[in-house]
């Protein structure tokens, strides 16, 4: 079956939850990091202590929110990405412009198209992921009153990871209510515009160098068949997310500390209160530690679903 919109859609979102099940014990050491009521010495330091604190269940605190909206959220990502790369090639070439065989619509396009493409992709998504990360930011900053793993902690902890509404609920009742769920969405916006564009591109152009410089054996796997194998896809996903966070993190530190203040903080007071440029990049290590593994999982759980979807 050739892929449409519920296609896409479907490869979006198989491609979310897969980022989200390996990255997001490193997106909480990054948001302790990043956040002003920690003291933590570095990444080391912060996962001993939450290890400490909450046990294993602890790296995934705040995980509920993620999990239950990655799936439709990076599923309306792909699709957005998708229609305007449609929209592009057909205003480019014309509506009846076809694709030469073995290549798919992407590979006609120049990179800056394809920049563009994820640049709009950012704009839908980023109004669900704002409320999404209001609350797993509130979630994540909550720690155990405990100094070590008690079994009482640890059954918080679980209780948190497979009963998400209650945790979810928590979070929003004690945190302003559901007018303040859209605390640092417009920040949101302004971290991913030019985070995806250099995602969605960067992937694109590695993928293409790569295959040129290293044609694959022949297979049948992917959106590439025949000349882009999974360990490649894993390699372009990967650095593609390490330079999407190379742009955003200082955005990101910032909207980070608007979402967890309790007092109306906003863009510009954060930036106004940061002491030095180099404390807007706490948290890279752990962000470009989890970029690359989550990243690659995103491609690869996105071509996994095409060769299966495309096989029906």
């Amino acid at each position: 079956m050739v892929a449409d919109a519920k296609g896409n859609f479907i490869f979006g979102a198989v491609g979310g939850v897969c980022n989200v099940v390996v990255s997001h014990p490193f997106d909480l050491v990054k948001v302790r990091l990043q956040s002003p009521q920690f003291s933590y010495r570095n990444g080391f330091h912060a996962v001993s202590q939450i290890l400490r604190a909450d046990g294993p269940t602890g790296l995934y605190r705040g995980v509920s929110p993620v999990l239950i909206g990655a799936g439709p959220v990076m599923g309306v990502c792909y699709l957005s990405y998708s229609t305007v790369l449609a929209g592009v090639h057909s205003m480019l070439y014309g509506p009846q412009a076809s694709i030469p065989e073995g290549s798919k619509l992407v590979d006609t396009l120049p990179i800056q198209y394809v920049a563009l493409a994820g640049a709009c992709a950012s704009i839908p998504t980023s109004l669900i992921l704002g409320p999404a990360e209001r609350i797993k930011i509130l979630m994540q900053v909550q720690t155990s009153s405990n100094a070590t793993a008690s079994p009482a902690a640890l059954s918080r902890g679980v209780l948190a990871v497979f009963n998400p509404l209650v945790s979810i609920w928590s979070a929003i009742r004690t945190n302003g209510g559901i007018p303040a769920l859209f605390r640092g969405t417009a920040v949101t916006m302004l971290r991913d515009f030019p985070g995806d564009a250099a995602y969605f591109a960067t992937f694109e152009g590695i993928k293409r160098t790569l295959k040129e410089v290293a044609p694959t054996p022949r297979h049948n796997w992917g959106s590439d068949k025949y000349t882009f194998s999974p360990l490649q896809t894993v390699l372009a996903g990967g650095l593609a997310g390490c330079a999407n966070w190379l742009i955003c993190i200082p955005i990101d530190s910032i909207k980070t500390q608007v979402q967890q203040s309790s007092n109306g903080a906003t863009f510009f007071s954060v930036l106004r209160s940061q002491t030095s440029v180099a404390r807007l990049y706490r948290g890279l290590g752990p962000v470009l530690l989890r970029a690359f593994p989550a990243s690659g999982a995103f491609f690869l759980g996105v071509e996994t679903a095409r060769t299966v979807y495309e096989s029906i």
